[in-house]
């Protein structure tokens, strides 16, 4: 509030006016609610975005705005998100479209009109971002949130379901569902045209975990003892349940 800014003002010895003080206030408040917030004091002292998260958060608007209009509404969220298990809904206490415009209004800055547009979901992270120090550490925050493929090295997303694939010719690879959000585990035929998309053609079967049966250099050579090769197996783990489902 005014009053507590203006004490701790006082408290820190800063020789400013009583109009000065309330000018400092109007500053910091930048969504006028008449208080002052933490994040809101961050974002003030450090700034905007710099380029690289503001083009970080712009790319992963553009994956929330299913519909490519330039708007996230609740038509986009129902696109990409799931809310049968969310707790408010297992227990009869929210509908899921409750849900899922509650969670739309976490970005939705000002009035709450159910619409979030790209300034407003700058604004959010701007907010989020005042507390993080290191760009590389934000890369991978939003990366691994909005399930974004890419990044080098550490920041290289590691949310984006990973799952085996079964080659035509008997082969196994573990291969990434590039940018997943929305394409629920059970998909298959989702998963397969994500792959697809990715050049993969020539796919038998996907599974999400399983083993890969594996014969070592030693097992391809017949032993002595007339014994058919010891097949050894290697158990290979796509991702787990993706974090876009509610619950």
């Amino acid at each position: 509030s005014l009053a507590e800014f203006a004490k701790a003002i006082h408290e820190h010895a800063l020789a400013l006016s009583e109009a000065e003080v309330e000018e400092l206030f109007r500053f910091f408040d930048a969504d006028k609610s008449g208080g002052v917030d933490f994040d809101e004091f961050l974002v003030t002292l450090r700034g905007e975005l710099n380029d690289r998260r503001t083009q970080l958060v712009l790319a992963a608007f553009k994956i929330l705005d299913a519909d490519g209009n330039g708007v996230v509404d609740l038509n986009d969220i129902k696109a990409n998100y799931n809310a049968d298990k969310h707790p408010g809904v297992l227990e009869g206490r929210m509908t899921k479209d409750e849900v899922l415009r509650e969670f739309l209004d976490t970005f939705d800055g000002g009035e709450k009109d159910g619409k979030v547009h790209p300034n407003e979901f700058v604004r959010y992270y701007a907010n989020v971002s005042a507390s993080i120090d290191d760009d590389d550490y934000f890369e991978l925050m939003i990366r691994n949130a909005w399930h974004m493929s890419g990044g080098e090295g550490w920041v290289a997303n590691t949310t984006c379901r990973r799952v085996l694939v079964t080659h035509a010719d008997g082969s196994h690879t573990v291969e990434e569902v590039k940018d997943d959000i929305g394409i629920e585990a059970g998909n298959v035929e989702a998963i397969r045209a994500n792959l697809q998309a990715q050049g993969i053609d020539d796919i038998k079967s996907v599974a999400s975990s399983g083993y890969v049966e594996v014969e070592s250099e030693a097992a391809n050579k017949r032993s002595s003892d007339g014994f058919p090769p010891k097949v050894a197996k290697k158990k290979q783990y796509g991702a787990g349940t993706s974090s876009i489902v509610f619950g």
